[in-house]
């Protein structure tokens, strides 16, 4: 905006008169307008410093334009004013007294996302009053640049100019700003942006916003008029930048009543006592020579210089600091003095850190098994790594503060004492679950201390960080009768590379990507190249005993394999000499729990807990058999290691590489009640971090695997009840609900509401199930008939897999023979080992059952049938990991055809909730977040409980 043409009066004056008006660029424009009423450059003749020339945005006539510097500096003596000039200098009057009265005031202001440090106008009722006059009697004109609003504009002009007078008061008495610190606080920033010129924007900082609020508060309290608290003597230490750490004390003056109200003494020295004068009432020099006649003696036994109202600021050397910190600091404290040290002392505080060096020990090629990896840990201050024998001569002098390589270090006394209670536990050879534990911070932090730079060697860095060289390929071994797919060589070289390093690990790759391959292939890879580890015994469940020999023989003969199993097994020294001279031993979980005495006499080099979520609870006594069993080394094979919560994670991690995550109980506090209740995505990157070098997955679609594998459709079928099934479903109901209702203890309400929900699925699947009568099945079950259908829509040649978790509904296979005309088998965990040999070996036979029912526990995993291609969920279980190994026995390495599955789900009833609740799980445990499904329906307030199992209209079929 420019001056416009209602500067002109009608009756225009003899001589050119200067015309201001002020713009809301916090500029002037300055123009003459001549006896004819014609607008033209204000000559330099008159006063104004020499400017350029802007163009005239309305008139196109030129002007020029004045900093508020310029038009402070005005020399207007002999020129005509107008309207606008005497307006615009009546206000700059008006600012130069009231900087002369001290009627102004710190403040902080946002603009353009920065803040800036202003000296703000304050208003008392007089200058009030006499701004509301001025702008009354301006002209339209110089209201013109903002709206015509004349309010707005008299008051931005004198804010600008109060700020502008003030900061040359400051100048004129020579305090300049001084470089703020590396580390200064929003209030130096402050301080400083108030001493500097025009540029009143700040660096950076997180303070100004509370700091602008305690000055509103400040000032709208009315504290800016002046208060009668009296000043009070501090004393703050500084570290000069570029000076070596030079340190100076200087004195300061706090207001008793608001410590944030304080000024460097040094300005009394400058002979500005009017700064003081405005804040406070009272005789600040008064105040420093009584304090000083209290404080001097302290000082001087410190032996620090002397201070004095002249003398206000002096240089320390290292021993006057220690003096004044450790003497002098806690006396000055007693006498109400404080001291403040600085900002940056206190950010470099609490930092004893351990720096790590980690090599892996070798001997001859090989790992010693005495010594895994040698760590050497260091400990820091800073940037300075300092001795033991250092450290320990800091925690015995018990100072503050150290001064290292030229830097002032706060440390506390504790955090020494910590570090050295670290260095005592951890002296000598350490292992990888160690290494593991420190990086991920879960060793350091238990021990209350900060983890700083890390320095490994090539085969830990291989391991530990996440690149290729982890998963370095190795290729098929020599004696082996398999070519290892590309990505089974990667699993290969890093199972060899945690096996050289004396850790275990989890191999936990989707069914049928051939784990038990992978592991052969380590065997056998190891002997080639001349390690001669000793013996390994591989734990399994009792139906894939045998097939973990068969395929030992067919892909490894020239490994010596001894079969532990049957009433005939050996015992005492015959086994330990028959294990000692072979190369593998294949057992069961349930023989390897009875046999335990006889198995920890054999030094095994390596355990391979096969299907390992066998062995998920810590509690049992198969999980206890096993950790008793001595080996150097460990490797777990399941396709899911969380199959419901965390805790089963750590039981088999436990098994694997004990110590790593923790005892039970930190384990649970430190991760599984954060990830699995809060979500703690801190909490879930530390785990993944620690487990991460131990845990190896790939599922059969990623791009890594390649596999050629058939297509699979999977599908959902709704089915509806019968009526004799609705009844009985809400008979259940009824039966359960006042029982959960009436529990007050959880534990007793969880079972009843378990009991409730089994019972219902069972009545989803036959009410034969919950009230066995020997009837005939065919009518009463909407599934059994669905399933019937299903089964019949088979092409001929095509073989089908039917899962249930009810092996007691042995009547399911007759029935099925019956109504489709064909042989079915039903495979549960009653048969001895030789029937399920026998009857698998017909399944995959011409002439064999073209379906099998399988009990979901007896042959869910550890079964290879890629012979069958339909797979048929009758039931739902609770968990999607254990539905998905049932599918893996069909959709796995050798399977050609298109492989079908299909579940079973009863319409609006719990099934249909447990459906939803799978659907959810499979969710949380691609993020390594699983709760339990059962504990998830348990703990259903009874009014969710009621919504979960009520039985909707459209759940009953019409037929029915």
């Amino acid at each position: 905006m420019v001056l416009s043409e209602t500067v002109v009066h009608p009756e225009a004056p003899a001589a050119p008169t200067l015309e201001l008006l002020w713009q809301e660029d916090a500029t002037a424009f300055a123009v003459e307008r001549d006896a004819d009423g014609t607008l033209a450059p204000a000559p330099l003749e008159v006063g104004l410093p020499a400017v350029a020339d802007v163009a005239h945005a309305a008139k196109a006539s030129p002007g020029r334009r004045l900093s508020l510097s310029e038009l402070l500096d005005l020399d207007t003596a002999g020129v005509h004013l107008g309207g606008t000039a005497e307006v615009v200098l009546a206000i700059l009057s008006r600012a130069r007294r009231s900087v002369a009265e001290g009627l102004v005031h710190p403040h902080l202001e946002p603009s353009d996302g920065r803040w800036h440090a202003l000296w703000g106008a304050t208003l008392d009722e007089v200058v009030a009053e006499e701004l509301r006059q001025i702008a009354d009697a301006a002209p339209a004109a110089a209201a013109e640049p903002f709206d015509g609003d004349a309010d707005a504009f008299v008051h931005d002009l004198y804010a600008c100019a109060v700020d502008e007078l003030a900061r040359r008061a400051l100048r004129a008495r020579g305090l300049r700003p001084a470089p703020a610190p590396r580390a200064a606080g929003a209030p130096e920033h402050v301080l400083a942006g108030l001493l500097a010129g025009a540029d009143s924007s700040l660096p950076a900082h997180g303070g100004y916003a509370a700091l602008e609020r305690r000055l509103g508060a400040w000032v709208d309290a009315g504290l800016a008029h002046r208060s009668r608290a009296p000043w009070n003597v501090g004393l703050r230490l500084s570290e000069r930048d570029g000076e070596g750490g030079a340190v100076t004390a200087e004195l300061w003056l706090e207001a008793a009543d608001d410590p944030t109200v304080a000024l460097p003494a040094s300005l009394l020295a400058a002979g500005d006592d009017g700064v003081f004068a405005f804040l406070r009432d009272g005789d600040p020099r008064g105040v420093i020579r009584r304090r000083l006649a209290t404080i001097g003696p302290v000082l001087a036994d410190a032996g620090l210089p002397e201070l004095d109202d002249t003398t206000t600021e002096v240089p320390l050397d290292d021993d006057q600091v220690r003096g004044l910190l450790r003497d002098a600091m806690p006396r000055l404290e007693e006498l109400g003095v404080p001291v403040l040290l600085p900002r940056e002392w206190m950010a470099r505080q609490s930092h004893v850190r351990v720096n790590l060096v980690a090599t892996s020990a070798r001997a001859s090629g090989a790992l010693s098994r005495e010594a895994l990896a040698r760590f050497d840990w260091r400990i820091a201050i800073g940037d300075v790594e300092l001795t033991e024998e250092e450290l320990a001569g800091l925690a015995a002098a018990q100072e503050p503060l150290v001064r290292l390589r030229g830097r002032w270090h706060a440390v506390r006394a504790s955090e020494v004492e910590r570090a050295l209670r670290f260095l005592e536990r951890r002296r000598g050879d350490a292992s990888v679950i160690d290494l593991a534990r420190a990086l991920s911070g879960v060793e350091t932090d238990d021990a209350g201390v900060e983890l700083g730079t890390v320095t490994l060697d090539e085969s830990l860095a291989a391991l530990v960080e996440d690149d290729e060289r982890r998963y370095r390929p190795r290729p098929t071994p020599a004696g082996m009768r398999h070519a290892l797919f590309p990505f089974q060589e990667r699993g290969h070289g890093w199972l060899r590379l945690l096996g050289d390093l004396g850790a275990g690990g989890i191999l936990a790759d989707d069914m049928g990507l051939g784990k038990t391959v992978q592991a052969i292939a380590t065997l056998l890879s190891e002997r080639e190249d001349g390690l001669d580890p000793g013996p390994t015994l591989v734990v399994s469940p009792m139906s894939v005993v045998r097939q973990w020999t068969r395929e030992l023989e067919r892909f490894a003969p020239g490994l010596a394999v001894h079969l532990h199993h049957g009433p005939d097994r050996l015992t005492g020294e015959a086994f330990v000499e028959r294990a000692l001279g072979w190369d593998v031993v294949v057992t069961s979980y349930d023989v390897a729990t009875r046999d335990v005495e006889t198995l920890e006499r054999v030094p095994w080099d390596r355990l391979i807990l096969d299907e390992a979520q066998d062995a998920k609870n810590p509690a049992t006594k198969r999980h206890r058999a096993l950790r008793r069993i001595p080996r150097r080394r460990t490797l777990a094979l399941t396709g899911t290691p969380i199959e419901n919560s965390l805790g089963e994670l750590w039981a088999i991690m436990d098994l694997v590489n004990p110590g790593l995550l923790g005892s039970r109980q930190a384990f649970e506090r430190t991760f599984a009640r954060p990830i699995e209740a809060a979500r703690d995505a801190r909490a879930l990157e530390r785990l993944r971090g620690l487990v991460g070098p131990f845990l190896l997955r790939r599922a059969k679609d990623a791009p890594e695997v390649e596999l050629e594998l058939p297509p699979i459709t999977i599908e959902k079928v709704q089915c509806l009840l019968t009526v004799e099934q609705a009844s009985l479903y809400r008979a259940v109901v009824d039966r359960w609900m006042p029982r959960i209702e009436e529990h007050e203890r959880r534990f007793d309400r969880r079972g009843a509401v378990l009991a409730m929900l089994g019972q219902l699925k069972q009545v989803c699947n036959h009410p034969e199930l919950v009230l066995p009568t020997r009837r005939e099945l065919e009518g009463r079950s909407g599934k059994l008939e669905r399933l019937v259908e299903l089964l019949d829509a088979v092409p001929a040649g095509d073989r089908s897999l039917v899962f249930t978790q009810y092996p007691g509904f042995d009547r399911l296979a007759p029935h099925l023979a019956q109504r489709l005309g064909v042989g079915v088998g039903f495979f549960h965990g009653g048969l001895t080992a030789r029937a399920r040999e026998e009857l698998l070996a017909r399944f995959e036979s011409d002439a064999g059952p073209s379906v099998l029912v399988i009990s979901l526990r007896a042959g869910g995993r550890g079964l290879n049938l890629p012979v069958a291609n339909h797979v048929v969920h009758f039931d739902r279980w609770w968990n999607p990991a254990v539905e998905q190994q049932a599918t893996d026995r069909v959709y796995r390495f050798g399977q050609r055809k298109h492989v079908y599955v299909t579940s079973l789900v009863c319409t609006a009833t719990v099934e249909e909730r447990i459906d939803e609740l799978l659907e959810a799980k499979r969710e949380l445990a691609d993020q390594v977040i699983a709760g339990r499904a059962d504990d998830w329906l348990a703990e259903l307030d009874l009014d969710t409980l009621r919504a979960a199992v009520a039985l909707a209209p459209e759940s009953i079929g019409e037929a029915a």
